[in-house]
């Protein structure tokens, strides 16, 4: 037996900066007892312990050096393993976190983090904090997403993927990304954060436009999806939640070309590219779609153009994205029954740059910039029975700062928000009224803003099989000077046995009024400038296992809020209005299975993947279900599977069972009398095959199977069975 250790080099450029491995194994390999991975250029970060079933003689040696290297190497999954040309199952996985964290920030080293799939060897940076931190060592629920898990749904939305995870409960009003409000954990559609790549880009007019992203599924590397109050780390808008999503890399020369059609007219078109230009690697991602609808005034025209640009050099590193995004469509029953000829036409743009210096003291600076313009028309036949025009911009900057001192990770920054908006019907009067660009007569006759300035700091120590993170952000808005706001929390995790733990989280929380909260006005709708801030407490605890091929949690949480802000129906005035609730009490349970059988022949041969996952909510509030215009899922049930029917065809399914709180506010035009209906439970069954040959992938996707005649929100019906072809091209 050599105690030496083998060490195996990875030559630059193949090896990117930001790809920092550290293999110990815990086998003999030739009569060596470690083996080494090196990149000379970076320092080691990532632990992995492994059993390594090989032989020799598959590496290659060199004999100048006496070193062991890799003939290949490539970003893809399971190169590594395509490279050494063995067998190699992968036994602990260390991930650092980007969700939750406005910043991304290396990983710290750590040979006790939880497994993951089998052979899961790439880096997933996932922002769950300020600090470095582990992934299983968060003591949080945050699911994360893939590119393989995206690529193998066969999906043409992302938004119906994420209809199948246990926590986030999507209601769309349009479908194929037209419209959908997201909500976790039985909150509203505005209270959780949407960020990209730890960007935070929510909408303040209204959640219902926070998924306004010009960004189509092909160009997501993934998602993650905290679950829980996130504002210690995030602010203000993180109060039941955040999604990230994480857009691809130029780091691999690729063009891909997809052309989709479908039932009622669906027509889709995208492309994207990814390339080098010297050490700039960049990624292009750009779509049509379209559709004559699937009811009256259901049509919708979308176009998305988005990029995104990085560059690293040793410990620094640029990251600037923009994107543009157009869409138009037939808004039936969105927002009010009464007026099912409702219309909108919307543009998005936006902007960010991120900056990041230093190792053991990093220093990460951003600046980002979003703008919403858009134009709704009531009764779209009569365009000027009524119509708003709303231009919002949003600017900030943030600056985070980290370092380690033995086993422990500090952190502390600052995070400036500026939230503006010109309307003539949000805000308030404004002297000087200015012109809507593009229309003639039309003019933004109100003005309103606010500011919002953070401060945090957030300590992350490390005691062996005790892990524990607190820390604080204070906030302060201009709405509200008299009312400065303390969130401090505090998570915990040990370490039961072999990749188990048991954590608990502790935290507060607050959210905002919107715009449309405080001004918003139109016939069936009326804000309430007087609304205060939704204010909650927040504690869960769970247990959760990561095995090699199995994963799983269950956790158990409570919610207790004072102010919070729902929409109530006034029969007396046929309107909607927000109120500050006096009693809001929500407790809840979770729970998720998910099995990959890839790596078993005998098993993956009738199914690839598993995943189930159950979800319960009970509510209290100080109003009934009947009036509320917010409530959401009681109970929801998921279950995902993959099947190989053959050599490169998958089979998915997607089964998903919803039981809502609460009631539909419908219309009868003959009576002219407004009348509710109690949400009905609802199964929704969708499939997709995809068949993969070389370059060429064929894929079919039909939803809504069982045709089931359901609503998710306002008083939009959904589509029934809905089937959509196409190919995609990869170079």
């Amino acid at each position: 037996m050599n105690n030496r250790a083998l060490k195996i080099h990875i030559h630059p450029p193949s090896f990117q900066p930001h790809d920092r491995l550290y293999l110990i194994s815990k086998s003999k390999l030739i009569g060596y007892k470690d083996i080494v991975v090196h990149n000379p250029v970076n320092n080691f970060c990532l632990f992995l312990n492994m059993e390594i079933y090989t032989y020799a003689s598959m590496l290659n040696y060199d004999i100048r050096t006496g070193i062991f290297c890799f003939k290949y190497w490539s970003r893809k999954k399971f190169a590594v393993l395509v490279s050494l040309r063995k067998v190699i199952k992968i036994g602990v996985l260390c991930l650092s976190y980007s969700l939750v964290n406005i910043l991304s920030l290396m990983a710290q080293a750590d040979s006790s983090a939880a497994m993951l799939k089998s052979h899961e060897i790439e880096q997933v940076e996932v922002t769950g904090r300020r600090s470095q931190t582990v992934f299983s060592e968060i003591s949080r629920v945050v699911t994360v997403i893939g590119r393989e898990d995206i690529e193998k749904a066969g999906i043409q939305n992302i938004l119906d993927l994420l209809e199948y995870v246990s926590n986030i409960d999507i209601r769309q009003r349009g479908n194929l990304g037209v419209q959908a409000d997201a909500s976790i954990r039985g909150g509203g559609f505005d209270h959780v954060m949407v960020l990209v790549n730890g960007i935070n880009l929510s909408d303040p007019q209204t959640g219902h436009l926070s998924l306004d992203l010009p960004i189509d599924h092909e160009a997501i590397e993934r998602i993650e999806i905290l679950e829980g109050p996130g504002a210690r780390v995030l602010g203000p808008g993180a109060f039941t939640g955040a999604l990230n999503i994480i857009t691809r890399r130029g780091d691999i020369k690729s063009l891909s070309f997809t052309q989709a059609f479908g039932n009622y007219g669906y027509l889709r078109t995208q492309l994207n590219t990814g390339f080098k230009t010297g050490t700039l690697q960049n990624f292009l991602s750009g779509s049509l779609s379209s559709s004559k609808g699937f009811a009256p005034n259901t049509d919708h025209h979308l176009q998305n153009l988005y990029y995104r640009g990085t560059f690293e050099k040793e410990v620094t590193s640029v990251d600037f994205q923009a994107g543009y995004q157009h869409k138009n469509f037939g808004a039936s029953g969105f927002y009010s029954p009464r007026f099912p000829n409702q219309y909108e036409e919307a543009d998005v743009w936006l902007a960010s740059l991120k900056l990041s210096a230093g190792t053991r003291i990093k220093v990460t600076p951003a600046a980002y910039w979003r703008r919403r313009k858009d134009h709704f028309l009531l009764d779209r036949d009569h365009p000027h029975f009524y119509e708003n025009f709303h231009l919002t911009d949003v600017y900030g900057s943030l600056l985070t700062v980290s370092f380690n001192y033995r086993k422990i990770n500090f952190a502390l920054g600052s995070d400036l928000r500026s939230e503006n908006i010109l309307s003539n019907n949000i805000g308030y009067d404004y002297p000087d009224p200015v012109p809507v660009k593009g229309e003639d007569s039309a003019f933004y006759t109100k003005r309103y803003g606010r500011s919002n300035l953070a401060f945090f700091q957030e300590t992350n120590l490390n005691l062996g099989k005790l892990r524990l993170t607190g820390g604080v952000l204070l906030n302060w808005n201009t709405a509200y000077p008299q009312k400065p706001a303390l969130f401090p929390g505090i998570d915990l995790s040990y370490l039961v046995f072999r990749n188990t733990y048991m954590y608990a989280s502790f935290n507060r929380a607050l959210h905002l009024p919107t715009f449309t909260d405080l001004f918003y006005k139109d016939p069936t709708n009326q804000g309430n400038i007087e609304l205060d801030p939704n204010r909650m407490f927040s504690g869960e605890a769970g247990v959760k296992y990561g095995g090699s091929n199995v994963t799983t949690h269950i956790s158990g949480y409570f919610q207790t809020g004072q102010d919070m802000i729902d929409w109530v129906w006034s029969y007396a005035a046929n309107r909607y209005a927000p109120v500050n609730l006096d009693k809001y009490r929500a407790w809840g349970l979770s729970a998720v299975f998910m099995a990959d059988f890839e790596e078993y022949l005998m098993v993956r041969k009738w199914i690839n993947y598993v995943s189930v996952s159950y979800f319960l909510l009970n509510t209290n509030k100080s109003i009934p279900d009947s009036v509320s215009k917010y409530y959401g899922l009681r109970h929801k049930l998921s279950v995902s599977t993959r099947h190989s029917l053959a050599k490169d065809l998958v089979l998915s399914w997607n089964f998903s069972y919803q039981d809502r709180y609460g009631a539909v506010v419908g219309y009868s035009q003959t009576e002219n009398s407004y009348y509710t209906e109690p949400y009905k439970p609802v199964w929704i069954i969708d499939g997709a095959v995809r068949w993969k040959v070389r370059f060429l992938e064929i894929f079919a996707e039909i939803s809504n199977l069982l045709n089931t005649r359901y609503i998710d929100a306002g008083s939009a019906i959904q589509p029934g069975r809905w089937l959509k072809t196409g190919l995609t091209v990869n170079l």
